[in-house]
């Protein structure tokens, strides 16, 4: 999550760190370009500055002074032409700290980067791997918003959709998608959005049974069966028309698992249960299962989780015994994964062994996943919103979440 790539916004982020104290002057001159003498803080030291700079525009962000609560500076120089813009970026936190005006300047400091958008100029500045400020900028450098997240698509007119952040040292971490406009300032909560319909309902009455007060007492949770881990998989999608998008919501099915159910099981035989699946079965082992069970087994070790796994082939004493052996060993300098387990026990090299321990450690669906379809964002009182779950998407429409875009598909989603 630190590192976000956001596709859709075109130009070219430049980093810098000024390694002597440069003046905002020199900055631009080593862009070869020369600034009017009325632009302030030419002779200032750039305390920190990111650079936007393509075949259009040259815009630079910036700090001076020594401060943290110095204010941020934009200025931008337009090459075809010829005009300076130049702006502080001031701002309110509203009242309740919520919405587009949500965060103090303290925040919005810290590693800066500058991308340019439909409406102007997006700020991105880093707070921890779950948060981010993003301020937003029109084409005159006024300040549209600044919101406590960041963004992951935009529309043509120059809508963003954002995902709001989270508490990165929490034990859980819900997902939250809106919707900002600009131009009128308005920020329209999308996900999750009552009512809930079937298959959130049904997660939230799933998450109901597994909060026990003992069990939240133990993960630090609220008890709140609202509020579960969660992530989007995948790009948020959007139409040419700027009315409707999709994504894919991944749900976290492993809470109220057991150590042995999750580390045990789960984890520790990842890598094989993905490599159990590309084999058909038939003729020896391939070296691929090898491999993927050594991988497994060394990441468990280096967990300490030797008793999870015990624990977790318990009711099959044969293979928790010669999973336990590998465990107890380690394949020396240079050794491959077959002749290591093939030294350790002759039973490796038995297709029936493999397909036993695929029994033994398969678990159920670690995630449920959901197709999340808008339409009606044009107009915020006509949206609706569907989810469908993405099996059946893509059973009856093909891949998701694109194909939600599609008009005959979208009319068979808000009609059925």
């Amino acid at each position: 999550m630190a590192a976000r790539i956001l596709g859709m916004l075109a130009g070219l982020v430049l980093f810098a760190g000024p390694a002597w104290a440069e003046t905002l002057g020199d900055l631009l001159k080593a862009r070869g370009v020369t600034p009017p003498r009325h632009l302030t803080h030419l002779d200032r030291s750039l305390e920190t500055y990111q650079v936007f700079d393509d075949e259009r525009d040259l815009v630079v962000v910036y700090a001076v002074g020594e401060r943290e609560s110095t204010r941020l500076h934009a200025a931008r120089f337009e090459r075809a032409a010829r005009t300076w813009t130049a702006a502080p970026l001031d701002w309110r936190v509203l009242a309740g700290g919520g919405g587009p005006r949500a965060l103090e300047v303290e925040w919005c400091r810290s590693g800066l980067g500058v991308d340019r958008f439909p409406g102007g100029f997006l700020v991105r500045a880093h707070i921890n791997p779950s948060a981010e400020c993003t301020i937003v900028l029109g084409s005159d450098l006024a300040v549209r918003g600044v919101l406590a997240g960041w963004p992951v698509a935009t529309f043509a007119d120059g809508r963003i959709v954002y995902q709001r952040n989270q508490v990165h040292f929490a034990s859980f971490h819900p997902a939250a998608l809106a919707l900002f406009d600009p131009r009128r300032g308005i920020d329209l909560t999308l996900y999750p959005r009552r009512p809930y319909r079937a298959a959130r309902a049904a997660h939230v009455a799933r998450m109901r049974a597994v909060y026990s007060p003992t069990w939240c007492n133990v993960h630090n949770h609220p008890c709140d069966p609202e509020v579960f881990d969660e992530h989007v998989n995948g790009d948020v999608v959007t139409d040419a028309r700027g009315d409707t998008l999709a994504f894919v919501m991944a749900w976290d099915n492993t809470s109220g698992w057991s150590d042995a159910e999750r580390w045990g099981r789960l984890e520790a035989f990842r890598e094989l249960r993905a490599a159990l699946g590309r084999w058909d079965g038939q003729g020896e082992p391939p070296a691929e299962l090898y491999r993927n069970l050594a991988a497994g087994l060394a990441r468990a070790r280096n967990l300490h989780g030797e008793a999870h796994v015990a624990a977790a082939l318990a009711s099959v004493p044969a293979l928790a015994a010669l999973v336990g052996r590998a465990l107890a060993s380690r394949p020396a300098a240079g050794q491959d994964a077959r002749s290591w387990l093939m030294a350790l026990d002759a039973r490796w090299a038995d297709a029936d062994t493999w397909k036993r321990l695929g029994v033994a450690v398969a678990v159920p669906e670690e995630f449920t996943e959901v197709v999340y379809v808008y339409t009606g964002l044009r107009r915020p009182d006509t949206l609706e919103y569907r989810e469908l779950l993405r099996s059946d998407f893509e059973a009856r429409f093909g891949p998701a979440p694109r194909r939600a875009l599609e008009a005959d598909v979208l009319r068979r989603i808000f009609r059925d």
